[in-house]
């Protein structure tokens, strides 16, 4: 196999792996939750399938760059953690500490989501290895040749399917909406659930669709709340309306109520 044809083979290998990654990991979240709307960052949901599929086309193409596998397997990790790694930057806003802090954090980072995709790099330059071998022969195994490109689809599949919310996320989520929707039913202020009557314009703003965002960084948002036990992983949930209107609540397992806040 020429160096053109191994260069094209692990593009579209990487091609079919990020695209397989990306459709699981972007819908796995509302098919488990089909009545709550999320949130998801500009440019939206098929833009960023398509990059995370060109994402995984570059691995794929570095992968496949060299003739020897553990320099493309190498490359491509570091490719790979590169991309991820600024990705981030895009729509970064903020002063000189913010940008210091945010390079302090990317350096640290680097390394580790490179090693990440060291087993992407890997199982792209092993279908091509098994195509590579197949090819060569005049009586291919097309069996062979379908199977091992279906085993990095559903590889990568199940990689994809690590991107479900924990079981109690989820609950989160719907009880978050079930507040949200309560609040909107609401006839005055008074009659608000309790987590919203401290939510400055909710009564007069939250009208109209809105989405939901799930972090698991709770001290993003600037509200008192109790204190969580050691092993206790806390929520916050921002609430964005279609109008502009937005608020969040963080989500502490121990609490009765969560700790709202507009922002």
């Amino acid at each position: 196999m020429n160096d053109k044809t191994r260069r094209t083979l692990g593009f579209v290998f990487g091609l079919l792996l990020g695209l397989s990654y990306a459709l699981v990991s972007y819908w796995i979240n509302p098919l488990f939750l089909p009545e709550i709307q999320l949130y998801y960052p500009d440019p939206g949901p098929t833009i960023n399938i398509l990059l995370t599929c060109l994402n995984g086309g570059l691995i794929g193409l570095v992968a496949a760059w060299p003739e020897e596998s553990l320099p493309g397997i190498l490359a491509g990790s570091l490719v790979g953690g590169l991309t991820t790694t600024l990705y981030p930057l895009r729509d970064a806003t903020g002063g000189l500490d913010y940008y210091s802090g945010m390079f302090v954090l990317l350096v640290l980072t680097f390394l580790p989501r490179a090693a990440l995709f060291l087993p992407i790099a890997g199982l792209t330059r092993w279908v091509l290895g098994v195509w590579t071998e197949e090819l060569q022969t005049v009586t291919f195994s097309i069996r062979r040749l379908v199977l091992s490109l279906l085993s990095l689809v559903l590889i990568s599949g199940l990689v994809g399917l690590l991107s479900l919310y924990p079981r109690y996320a989820r609950q989160v989520l719907v009880q978050m909406d079930q507040i949200v929707l309560a609040g909107m039913q609401a006839s005055d202020s008074d009659s608000l659930p309790e987590p919203l009557k401290k939510v400055d314009g909710f009564d007069q703003f939250a009208v109209g669709d809105y989405t939901m965002q799930l972090s698991d960084n709770p001290d993003l948002l600037p509200v008192q709340r109790p204190i969580a036990s050691y092993n206790e992983q806390e929520y916050v949930v921002y609430v964005r309306f279609a109008n502009g209107y937005r608020f969040g609540c963080v989500f502490t397992p121990a609490a009765p109520n969560p700790s709202c806040i507009a922002f």
